[in-house]
C-alpha cells in the first residue's frame, strides 16, 4: 500500500449518482497506483456500486445535504485514526467552515465548479465552461493548487481508445439521464416518439440508474414495443455507447463519456449546474443542446434536435470528431500525478 485516500461523496434519487461516479474515477487512478481508497458516505442507495467496484465504505449518520461541523469533526477523527494521506470531497454543499475542519484530518482535495473561493489544498474544476482566468485570480493569494479545465475531466479507461464509426443511417438510439430521472424524461420521451413515422425503424435502449423513482413506469412503457428495452444499472456502458448511432443524455459524467467515445449526442439539462457545460459543448458543436427539462419549449427543442440529427449524417460526423478532440479522458491520471508528484 502506497497511501490512503478517503472520499466524501453521496448519491440518491434527488442528486443522482454523478458525484459518486466522478469521484470514483479519480479513486480508480489512486487505487491502480497502490492506494487504499475508502468512501465515507450517507448514501445507502449506492452501496451496490461501491461493492461492485471494490471500495470499502464507512457510512455516517448525517443528512447528506447539511455538511455540518459535527460531521466534519467526525470525519476528521476518522482520517486521523486511519493516518489518511488525502480526503477528497465531491459536493457543492460543503462550505468553508466544514472544509476547514476536514483539513485538520488530512490534506484536502475538492471537486467543485462554484465561483466561491474554498479553503482547500487542491481544487479540481474540470467543467468545460470554467473561467480559468477568474479562478486563477480568485486563488492568487492562496496556497491552493489549481487543477482546472477539461484536461482534468475524469473518464473511466473503458471509454477511451475506440475508433467510433458514424453510420449513414441512425438505427440504434441510447437514452439515459444518469443515476436518477427526476423529470421522468425517458418515459415521456418514449411516449412522444412512439407515434412518429420514424419510430418503428429504430431500436431504443433506455439506461436507468438505481435512483430512478420512475423505473417501473419506464419499464411498463417499454414493454409495449418490440424495439425498446430498458437496462437498470448497466455494467457495459462503453459497449452500449459504441453500438449506438445517436445518444440522448443528461449533462454530467455520462455526456462527457459519450464525448470521449465520439458518439453524436443530444444533451439535456436536468439540473441548473449542467446548463453552462452543455451550453459550451453546444457552442463548440460537440453536441446538440435541447435545453433544461423544466423549460416551456423543451420538448419542442428535443424534437427539432432529434429530427435534424437522424437525417444529417455530416453533422453527426462533425460532432463525433469535435467531441472526442476536446476531451481525451486522461484527467484522472493527470489529477493523480499533480497531487502525488508521481508521473
Amino acid at each position: 500500500m502506497n497511501g490512503r485516500l478517503f472520499i466524501r461523496a453521496d448519491g440518491n434519487e434527488k442528486i443522482g449518482l454523478g458525484h459518486i461516479m466522478r469521484s470514483m474515477t479519480i479513486a480508480d487512478a489512486f487505487k491502480k497506483n497502490g492506494y487504499e481508497c475508502t468512501y465515507i458516505t450517507s448514501a445507502p442507495a449506492a452501496h451496490d456500486i461501491f461493492e461492485r467496484r471494490g471500495y470499502s465504505v464507512i457510512e455516517i449518520n448525517h443528512p447528506y445535504d447539511e455538511k455540518s461541523i459535527a460531521e466534519a469533526q467526525e470525519i476528521a477523527g476518522i482520517l486521523i485514526d486511519n493516518k489518511a494521506d488525502y480526503i477528497l470531497v465531491d459536493s457543492f454543499l460543503a462550505g468553508n467552515d466544514y472544509l476547514t475542519e476536514l483539513k485538520k484530518g488530512a490534506p484536502l482535495i475538492c471537486i467543485n465548479s462554484t465561483r466561491n473561493r474554498l479553503d482547500t489544498d487542491y481544487l479540481i474544476n474540470e467543467n468545460i465552461a470554467c473561467d480559468k482566468g477568474y479562478i486563477q485570480d480568485l486563488y492568487s493569494e492562496t496556497a491552493t493548487n489549481l487543477l482546472i479545465g477539461p484536461e482534468y475531466t475524469p473518464i473511466r479507461n473503458e471509454f477511451r481508445g475506440y475508433d467510433y464509426i458514424v453510420k449513414d443511417k441512425v438505427k440504434k438510439i441510447l437514452v439515459t439521464t444518469g443515476g436518477s430521472d427526476g423529470y421522468n424524461f425517458m418515459t415521456e420521451f418514449l411516449k412522444r416518439i412512439s407515434d412518429s413515422g420514424t419510430f418503428a425503424d429504430m431500436d431504443f435502449t433506455f439506461v436507468s440508474g438505481s435512483c430512478n423513482i420512475h423505473y417501473d413506469e419506464l419499464e411498463s412503457e417499454c414493454s409495449k414495443y418490440s424495439n425498446t428495452k430498458v437496462i437498470r444499472n448497466a455494467q457495459n456502458m462503453a459497449e452500449l455507447m459504441q453500438e449506438s448511432d445517436l445518444a440522448i443524455s443528461a449533462g454530467g459524467t455520462t455526456v462527457l463519456e459519450l464525448a470521449v467515445s465520439g458518439v453524436p449526442t443530444i444533451g439535456i439539462a436536468v439540473a441548473e449546474d449542467q446548463v453552462p457545460g452543455l451550453g459550451v459543448m453546444n457552442e463548440r458543436k460537440m453536441i446538440r443542446y435541447a435545453g433544461h427539462a423544466g423549460n416551456p419549449d423543451f420538448w419542442e427543442n428535443v424534437k427539432i434536435c432529434f429530427d435534424e440529427l437522424i437525417s444529417d449524417t455530416e453533422q453527426r460526423k462533425n460532432m463525433s470528431a469535435k467531441s472526442s478532440s476536446y476531451i481525451d479522458g486522461k484527467g484522472a491520471d493527470r489529477i493523480f500525478a499533480e497531487i502525488t508528484g508521481r508521473r
